[in-house]
């Protein structure tokens, strides 16, 4: 595990949770530690108002394999730091997605016709792709535009003229070894695929013969978010870090216990 990988992240305290112990849910009354991983429920004595909550910009499904253990499952962190805007379907009971629905959907996996996010980001204008732009010193100079519209341009950025064709975007939480089953389901063909670059797993639980580029769901939701926001938004200053808010503090007492059995 590296040093600390979330060194430059601007993620809350989380002091309060480490001497937190085992207490009811407020809904289903089980015994659970920080939350109820079935009603997405904090535990009665944990306060709430200390915990970081993170609004998203755009809607996300989460779709579960049945055989995914909730407890060892990070979906459930962007459920709870995002309840708003985030909803997880365990697989098979999963919206049936109307072709205008799709269109407006990204699916988040890196299959052999994914395409970057970049790729799906079109102009307010004109629908011009991100891709046929070219950005010099932080600017957005569109190619094949007059010098005196490049002109018209002039002090914007790359964030201040993009806007999203989606509105939605499906993440799935499953093993590597489930997720074919997810994929060819016919609900979710012809949804367009996203994938995520330049970023390496932190997450402790073994891949077996996975490559370091292949993150767990909450990774995977805050890794899209930061290229959201920097493609759409503007420079990125840690809007979306709090999603990693309890990935951060099981990482640490993962490290912790490692450290403590040495």
């Amino acid at each position: 595990m590296a040093a600390n990988p979330f060194e430059k992240m601007k993620i809350s305290s989380h002091k309060f949770l480490e001497d937190l112990k085992r207490s009811k849910c407020p809904k289903c009354r089980s015994s659970r530690m920080y939350f109820c991983y079935k009603c997405y429920e904090y535990v009665e004595d944990l306060d709430a108002q200390q915990l970081p909550h993170v609004e998203l910009p755009i809607m996300v499904d989460i779709i579960k394999h049945s055989k995914e253990l909730d407890g060892k499952s990070t979906a459930v962190h962007a459920r709870m730091i995002s309840p708003n805007q985030v909803k997880i379907h365990t697989y098979p009971v999963i919206p049936n997605y109307t072709d205008e629905e799709k269109a407006r959907t990204l699916l988040v996996f890196p299959g052999p016709e994914a395409k970057s996010l970049q790729h799906y980001a079109t102009s307010s204008g004109n629908k011009r792709s991100l891709v046929d732009d070219d950005v010099i010193n932080g600017k957005r100079i569109c190619l094949g535009e007059s010098p005196e519209a490049q002109e018209s341009h002039e002090g914007e950025t790359i964030g201040t003229r993009l806007k999203p064709s989606f509105t939605r975007i499906i993440v799935i939480d499953s093993t590597w070894n489930q997720v074919h089953a997810i994929l060819n389901d016919e609900r979710l063909k012809s949804i367009p695929t996203v994938e995520l670059e330049g970023r390496e797993t932190c997450y402790w639980r073994s891949q077996h013969n996975r490559p370091k580029s292949h993150l767990s769901t909450i990774e995977a939701i805050h890794s899209f978010f930061q290229q959201y926001h920097e493609i759409f938004g503007g420079k990125y200053d840690g809007q979306f870090d709090n999603l990693l808010f309890f990935f951060k503090f099981f990482y640490s007492m993962v490290k912790k216990n490692s450290k403590n059995k040495s």
